[in-house]
């Protein structure tokens, strides 16, 4: 009996042994793994928090490039000799983005800003110089203004007939620059700044676990021996190449991981920082975790590690949403995304519904018709043109779409963003850019546009833009377009004035042009060219089987309609039309010509009892009344 129950006792032993064994072994190497993943995690969440930063950034300045950008184009029509007509459009630029002030200079670099008052001359200044040659530029420094505010200069050519006319500028405080770097990351722990590639430190965080506060990053680590000078020198070689990196360094005992990412912008980079004792913290918090866990049944315990593992991945992925959405909370209107080129898959930070119609956080390049379907149809060749500009080796890529919105109709959309490269230069790693809401900024332009191109009374395009129109048409157009030029002139308008005053006269007008709009479609061109002088281009495919049918219907219509009485009561003025048409290109490839001849057909119309129309032939020639100008 003794020997057989001495026999069991190791057994026992053993089994509990290797049940303990087991449980420690897996224990140790789940902590090793779960440490070895949260150091990572963070150290990719740091190299995204870098990459997030910097295309904020750059998005940031660009957005404000583009208001400098339409400014400019308000001084296209200016003499910038003329001081007194410079400093009246320069003072209406006030209150425009988030400058603090905004300039314009002559080429001599002499300034007005838009209190109407000198800023000084900036002639030497490097961004005067670099604007100058033609291309928007951002101050390489930070400056001091003349009320003693550090300032970033952005500024714009004004370019006239394809030169350079002057350049207008926009102080930028760093005050609202500052701001975008102080949002705390890792819980507090972590921060960002920018420097040069010289290592000057730009725009720094306040946080208080920073440990650089010198002027220069690189004479920190000299001074302090934090790295190497193998290190430190590779640092700076990657810096001069563009390039992304991450290093480790110590000064008195406190830990640093930063990784150094370009802006895209002045060849600066962004730092982001984040304190080792951060990542210990959380190895430690998981350590305490799991131990608690160990005296746990064999069976809870494996259930319950699968659940710590995925609470932790969920919040990361929940301090990454938050530390994205701190970033970019004050850009109302604004959506930024990030292209993984690896993954095919593109991430939005935030509520995209205002752009897409519904809260859009992930799509694949595969389902990318989702969005696709939403841009206007001129505009689907998104994915191609980025694709195109990349092969090209471009880097910071803009462009201006439409997107479907609630109402039926389309809003505008500015798409800023930044192609981030691997070590080698050559590899695409990730997009990372934003979607800005700028359809009441695009809708004004287009509406000074009309006015500078439309008849105030008529609505139509006036005389000048009439024959810009009508001459890109006939140069794009030599070989596969039809057109009809008629000039239409009202007979008896002068009663009008004269008996019924200029009310009916302009009614008189607004009549006719309405009508026209009515009788001719949106691809032809309709204008005002005179007092009761109206002309119309008629564009027709070289395809059609009848184009003179089509040119003679209409005019017969234009006879019919266009005939009307005007009376005040008391007395009526009879109104015709008497229209004389040339044709494109049968009598003239020539706007010139063309107007030419309509006009000698209409004075035959004139001269044989009027009301009427015709259409040119070599009998008429060189009859007329008008002379083209």
């Amino acid at each position: 009996m003794f020997a057989k129950e001495s026999r069991r006792i190791p057994l026992y032993i053993f089994f509990a042994f290797f049940l303990v064994s087991v449980t420690v072994l897996s224990f140790i190497t789940f902590e090793r793994a779960v440490n070895r993943n949260v150091s990572e995690s963070s150290t990719n969440f740091l190299k995204e928090i870098a990459s997030l930063y910097a295309g904020t950034f750059q998005v940031k300045l660009n957005d404000q490039l583009f208001m400098l950008e339409s400014q400019a184009r308000y001084f296209d029509d200016v003499d910038m000799d003329d001081y007194n007509v410079v400093k009246q459009t320069i003072m209406s630029t006030k209150g425009v983005g988030e400058f603090k002030r905004i300039a314009v200079a002559n080429t001599s670099g002499m300034t007005i800003n838009y209190d109407g008052k000198s800023s000084g001359n900036i002639l030497m200044k490097d961004y005067f110089k670099k604007a100058m040659k033609g291309k928007a530029q951002i101050s390489s420094n930070i400056s001091t203004d003349e009320d003693g505010e550090q300032v970033l200069t952005l500024a714009v050519p004004i370019i006239k007939n394809e030169k350079v006319a002057g350049v207008i500028t926009g102080t930028f405080a760093y005050s609202i620059l500052d701001n975008i770097f102080s949002v705390d990351t890792f819980g507090g722990e972590g921060y960002s700044f920018i420097i040069d590639k010289e290592g000057q430190i730009l725009i720094g965080s306040k946080s208080p676990n920073r440990l650089c506060f010198v002027e220069n990053w690189f004479d920190f680590f000299h001074k302090n021996k934090a790295i190497s000078t193998h290190d430190l020198s590779v640092i700076y070689s990657e810096m001069q190449s563009n390039r992304t990196g991450i290093i480790n360094y110590s000064v008195n005992e406190a830990h640093r991981i930063v990784v150094y990412t370009p802006v895209g912008l002045n060849d600066w980079y962004v730092l982001s920082v984040v304190t080792a004792d951060y990542i210990l913290s959380q190895q430690t918090k998981i350590t305490k975790i799991t131990i608690t866990l160990i005296v746990v049944m064999l069976l809870v315990f494996t259930i319950i590690t699968i659940f710590l593992t995925r609470l932790i991945q969920q919040k990361a992925k929940i301090e990454k949403d938050n530390s994205r959405y701190a970033i970019t909370s004050e850009n109302t209107q604004t959506l930024i995304f990030e292209f993984d080129y690896e993954k095919q898959v593109v991430e939005f930070t935030g509520n995209s519904q205002f752009v897409f119609g519904e809260n859009i956080k992930q799509v694949s390049v595969d389902n990318f018709d989702i969005i696709s379907s939403r841009i206007h149809e001129s505009e689907r060749n998104l994915i191609a043109d980025i694709r195109a500009f990349r092969e090209q080796g471009g880097t910071n890529y803009t462009t201006e779409l439409r997107f479907a919105n609630a109402n039926g109709g389309y809003s505008w959309f500015k798409l800023s963003g930044t192609i981030i490269f691997d070590r080698d230069g050559k590899t695409p790693i990730k997009f990372i850019g934003n979607l800005v809401n700028v359809n009441s900024q695009v809708l004004h332009e287009q509406e000074l546009k009309a006015q500078a191109e439309t008849d105030l009374l008529s609505g139509l395009l006036n005389k000048i833009y009439m024959e810009k129109n009508i001459s890109k048409f006939i140069s794009e157009n030599k070989q596969s377009a039809f057109g009809a030029f008629f000039i239409i002139d009202l007979d008896n308008f002068k009663q009008v004035n004269d008996k019924l005053g200029h009310t009916y006269g302009d009614q008189a007008i607004c009549d006719t042009a309405n009508k026209l709009t009515l009788v001719f479609s949106e691809k032809d061109f309709i204008g005002r060219i005179g007092g009761d002088e109206f002309c119309v281009f008629l564009c027709l495919k070289s395809t059609n089987k009848n184009p003179l049918g089509v040119v003679e219907n209409k005019a017969s219509i234009l006879k019919k309609i266009l005939a009307e009485d005007y009376t005040n009561g008391e007395t009526s003025v009879h109104v015709t039309p008497s229209i004389g048409i040339s044709l494109f290109p049968k009598h003239s490839s020539s706007y010139k010509e063309l107007f030419t001849k309509a006009d000698s057909a209409l004075y035959h119309v004139k001269n044989n009892g009027k009301n009427n129309f015709i259409i040119y032939d070599d009998s008429m020639k060189g009859a007329g009344e008008s002379v083209y100008e």
